[in-house]
């Protein structure tokens, strides 16, 4: 649906959808320079793109989670009433070539 090449909209529950978000925050948090990781606390919209191999584009909301860096994240609790500084919005493209097992971030910018 859609133009050939085109953005059109992406489910967040389809599995190549969460590998590339899970592979993105995980880029964002190794890439950053605060001492505690970010989890996403809202979607706020996901499009995909066929560009030899798949582009991911996600606009999310991302929070401050109670795990420092290089701990284990899978039980990082976020804040229930962040403050708003500690929310951010950040627009990730990640570029999948699943026949070369390649996941890249192209973009990342957060405000």
């Amino acid at each position: 649906t859609g133009i050939p090449g085109g953005l059109v909209d992406a489910d967040i529950n389809d599995k190549d959808v969460q590998k590339a978000l899970r592979f993105a925050v995980d880029h964002y948090n190794g890439q950053s320079n605060d001492a505690f990781v970010r989890k996403v606390s809202k979607v706020i919209k996901v499009q995909q793109q066929v560009a030899a191999g798949m582009k991911y584009i996600f606009t999310v909301k991302m929070e401050v989670a109670f795990c420092k860096k290089g701990g284990v994240k899978t039980m990082c609790a976020v804040p229930k009433n962040p403050s708003i500084e500690q929310v951010i919005q950040c627009k990730i493209t990640v570029w999948s070539q699943p026949w070369l097992n390649s996941l890249k971030v192209t973009e990342n910018t957060c405000m």
